[in-house]
């Protein structure tokens, strides 16, 4: 028997005006302190900024909040 906890992951995927690694690094602690997002990154190489969330629900709005509250643009990108 696999005694591993399977945790669903929701993938959230925004817009930014995150431009470079010091801001990427500002926002770390904000992200990194929510107990729902599991893994983020930003692709400062994308025309969007895009930060990329798993997390273990799938709104957006908290994250949001989150990232305008520390300063940033965010806006969910959809397909």
């Amino acid at each position: 028997m696999n005694d591993h906890k399977i945790i669903d992951a929701f993938v959230l995927v925004f817009k930014t005006n995150i431009n470079n690694p010091r801001q990427v690094k500002s926002i770390a602690t904000t992200l990194d302190s929510c107990p729902d997002i599991l893994k983020w990154n930003v692709d400062l190489a994308d025309i969007d900024k895009v930060l990329r969330i798993e997390a273990t629900h799938a709104q957006c709005g908290p994250v949001i909040e989150l990232v305008t509250r520390a300063g940033y643009v965010c806006e969910e990108l959809t397909d």
